[in-house]
């Protein structure tokens, strides 16, 4: 038998014995990051707090070269701590990044050196045995089918200045070293996902060959050595806009276009899978406003959450996590808050974004995707927990059918309401009476809308 086939029979006996969480809605691949290794306490602890409180169970973890590494072995202990913590905070999908960026190299030390195949090996092999699902450790502490399922090296290599690039290939790069995580990673369990730490440089530049990384790593995403690419989006209305300052709106920006791009241009044959450990709509800049970013925010979350794969209708989203979800603007003050959620943590108090962020995820609580489609009417379906929910980004070049009305088809025969909401919430309540569609009117272009129904007694 090949190796390749024996692979995928290990990878198919070990999601036969370790049962992966549930992503049946997007709580489960919804959150922020970052967690860090566990030694600021009160820090951690408020950033449980407010995940909890948006309803969210997603989280990035992030370790930096001196606690993952000391120059001879890898060092897993070191994120025990927190590990307990996410578990305690009720966390439900994880992400493990590897932090590191070439300018490390300066200084000449074995921690801040990049290693080669064997180190990167070595790392994948002792943090997928200590904290992958069922690990021996985790089981020791009562922890049953819950742990990391996902692990990463390296965020945004494309963005740090070419003369600090980490190289892209040889004994000692981000090629080899993605690919000895990854093989230490499946040694432990082949189906355990491995991706590379998110890409900036498709949304800041359009380059959709990630500044060369992409064409660098494509064999590992055709093999099957990398699960998926991550790709940070964030919008605004120059950059990376949705709607241009000049009115024309362009789907080039979105998350969507920017998977098949890179895809494409860097020859990934394999049909893959999307992560995004970064994403938002710019606020405090360029003139733009908290209550306008809501407004692009609810698209961004759809966009996000929604990503297809090659046939244009399988979902291909594995984790959508927004930057970022804890930060206030006082915290956000380097960036001048145009990307923290909240405005104050104790009481907790969210910017607008945030209730929008709040707002999807309370209402699509138990439910799953039925139906995607946004390259060609921009509509997303979901249902569960008695509710069905239709989605629609009625922006031109978004949708093929924008205008000023949605037609709401295949109503289940016991829905009573019809609520239509929008970045800022519930706008009308439709009583229903057994209708199976109902047309919406006087919708506003260049806006997302959900449509909700559910029974008497429901939500």
């Amino acid at each position: 038998m090949s190796g390749k086939k024996v692979r995928l029979v290990l990878a198919l006996a070990a999601l036969l014995c370790i049962p992966f969480l549930s992503m049946a809605d997007p709580a489960g691949i919804s959150g922020s990051g970052n967690f860090t290794t566990g030694d600021k306490e009160a820090t951690a602890q408020s950033q449980f707090a407010t995940l909890r409180a948006a309803g969210a169970e997603a989280i990035r973890m992030d370790v930096y070269p001196y606690n993952y590494w000391d120059g001879e072995k890898a060092l897993p202990e070191k994120m025990e701590k927190q590990i307990l913590e996410a578990h305690e905070a009720g966390v439900k999908k994880m992400i493990l990044l590897f932090e590191y960026q070439g300018s490390y190299q300066k200084v000449h030390d074995a921690p801040n050196q990049l290693g080669d195949y064997d180190k990167w090996h070595s790392i994948g092999e002792a943090y997928a045995q200590r904290f992958s699902p069922n690990s021996p450790w985790l089981k020791a502490r009562g922890i049953l089918d819950w742990g990391i399922n996902i692990f990463a090296a390296f965020n945004e290599p494309d963005g740090e200045n070419p003369k600090d690039f980490i190289p892209k290939t040889g004994p000692s790069s981000y090629y080899s070293s993605l690919k000895g995580l990854a093989d230490g990673v499946h040694s432990v369990n082949p189906a355990l996902a491995v991706i590379p730490g998110g890409f900036m440089a498709e949304n800041a530049w359009l380059d959709h060959t990630l500044r060369g990384y992409g064409l660098a790593l494509a064999p590992l995403w055709n093999d099957g050595t990398l699960d998926g690419i991550d790709l940070h989006t964030y919008n605004d209305i120059k950059y990376a806009p949705i709607i241009r300052e000049d009115g024309s709106v362009v789907f080039t920006s979105s998350a969507q276009a920017g998977f098949d791009a890179v895809k494409k241009e860097c020859h990934i044959t394999r049909d893959i899978n999307f992560y995004t450990t970064e994403y938002n709509f710019k606020a405090n800049t360029q003139g733009i406003e908290e209550p306008l970013a809501a407004k692009r925010f609810l698209t961004c979350i759809w966009n996000s959450l929604g990503v297809v794969k090659n046939d244009g209708k399988t979902p291909a989203t594995k984790l959508a996590l927004v930057w970022n979800l804890f930060l206030t603007d006082k915290e956000d003050q380097f960036d001048g808050g145009t990307y923290g959620l909240v405005l104050k943590q104790d009481p907790l108090t969210p910017t607008d974004r945030g209730k929008t962020y709040r707002l999807v995820l309370s209402l699509t609580k138990g439910m799953e995707f039925t139906s995607l489609d946004p390259k060609g009417h921009g509509e997303y379906v979901m249902e569960g927990a008695g509710k069905k929910l239709w989605v629609w980004q009625n922006y031109v070049n978004w949708t093929d059918m924008p205008g000023t009305s949605f037609t709401v088809n295949d109503i289940p025969a016991k829905a009573t309401k019809l609520d239509v909401y929008g970045w800022d919430g519930l706008r009308k309540s439709i009583p229903l009476s057994g209708k199976a569609s109902y047309t919406v009117g006087d919708l506003r272009p260049n806006e997302t809308y959900m449509f909700l129904v559910t029974a008497d007694g429901d939500r």
